[in-house]
C-alpha cells in the first residue's frame, strides 16, 4: 500500500532565479558598455595623435615664419583624426562630407537616424592650442643669455645669429563627444554644461626642438661670422678696396672688399678640415 508523504519546500527554491536576475542587472550594463566603453577610447587615442600632428607641424616651420591659418589646420586635424580612417589625404583637401564620419564612432542609440548616434560628428566642435615657449629653469636662462650674446655681437661683427631661443612646441586639441540615448548630459570644452555633449576630450603634446641648426652652408657661415670680431673692420675693408683703385702701392693688395669672396670678417664655410681629406 502507498503512503502519501507530504512534501516540504527547501527554503533554497527559488535561489538561482533570483541571483541569476540580480547579476544580470549588474552584467547586462556593463558587458553592453564595454564596446561604448572602446569607442571613447579610440577617441581619446586619435585625440593624442592629433596634439602630436599639431605640435610637429610647428616644429617642421621655419622660425619666425607665419604659421598656417586656423580654419586650415582645424580642416586637416579633423579630416586626419576624426574622420573615416579610411578617407584619403590631400593636399589643401577641403573638410570631407558627412559620408566620411568614422563608422565606428557611433554610439548606442533609440532612434534609426544614425546621425542622432553619432559620438563625433562634423558638428563636434574641434579646438586646439599652439605654444610655443622657452624652456624653465637653468636651460631657459641659458638659452635666453646665449641668444643676447649673439645678437650683440652679431650688430658688432655683422654676423647673422638669428637662432631661435623657444624650443619647446606645445600643441592641445580637444574635441565635443555628443550626448547619444546612453550617455548622459556634460560639461563642453568650454567649461559650460550643456544637454547636447556628454565630455570633452582633450591632450596635450609638448616637443623640444633643438633648432640651432641652418639651412645650408652659407648661413653656418654666417652665423660662425658673429663670433669673428673682424667683421666689424668691413666697412674699413670696403674703403682700402675703393683705394688699391686709385693708389697703386695697394693694387698688390686683394681679398678686401666684402663681396662674399673675401673682407674683413668673411667666413668660407666650403673649407674642409684637414682630418676630412683622405691620406694618399
Amino acid at each position: 500500500m502507498l503512503s502519501s508523504r507530504p512534501v516540504i519546500l527547501s527554503k533554497q527554491c527559488g535561489n538561482a532565479t533570483v541571483e541569476t536576475i540580480l547579476i544580470a542587472t549588474v552584467m547586462a550594463p556593463l558587458l553592453s558598455g564595454i564596446p561604448l566603453i572602446g569607442k571613447l577610447a579610440d577617441i581619446d587615442n586619435s585625440t593624442t595623435q592629433a596634439s602630436r600632428y599639431l605640435a610637429w607641424e610647428q616644429t617642421v616651420a621655419r622660425p619666425g615664419s607665419d604659421t598656417q591659418p586656423q580654419t586650415e589646420l582645424e580642416t586637416e586635424i579633423r579630416n586626419r583624426f576624426y574622420l573615416d580612417p579610411d578617407l584619403q589625404i590631400r593636399t589643401n583637401q577641403q573638410l570631407a562630407d558627412q559620408d566620411s564620419i568614422n563608422p565606428m564612432w557611433t554610439g548606442y542609440g533609440l532612434s534609426d537616424d544614425e546621425t542622432v548616434n553619432r559620438l563625433v560628428d562634423q558638428d563636434s566642435s574641434v579646438g586646439y592650442t599652439l605654444q610655443n615657449d622657452r624652456p624653465h629653469g637653468l636651460t631657459g636662462t641659458m638659452s635666453a643669455a646665449i641668444v643676447t650674446m649673439g645678437r650683440a655681437m652679431a650688430g658688432l661683427s655683422g654676423g647673422d645669429w638669428r637662432i631661435e631661443d623657444r624650443g619647446l612646441y606645445r600643441g592641445e586639441v580637444s574635441i565635443e563627444v555628443s550626448r547619444t540615448a546612453f550617455l548622459a548630459s556634460g560639461i563642453d570644452c568650454d567649461g559650460m554644461e550643456s544637454e547636447s555633449i556628454t565630455l570633452c576630450i582633450s591632450r596635450t603634446n609638448t616637443i623640444f626642438v633643438d633648432s640651432w641648426d641652418a639651412e645650408n652652408a652659407g648661413q653656418a657661415g654666417n652665423r660662425a661670422r658673429t663670433f669673428v670680431p673682424a667683421g666689424a673692420l668691413e666697412p674699413v675693408g670696403d674703403s682700402l678696396a675703393v683705394i688699391r683703385r686709385i693708389i697703386p702701392f695697394f693694387a698688390d693688395i686683394t681679398g678686401l672688399r666684402s663681396d662674399g669672396n673675401g673682407g674683413f670678417g668673411y667666413v668660407n664655410p666650403n673649407v674642409l678640415p684637414m682630418d676630412r681629406y683622405a691620406e694618399d
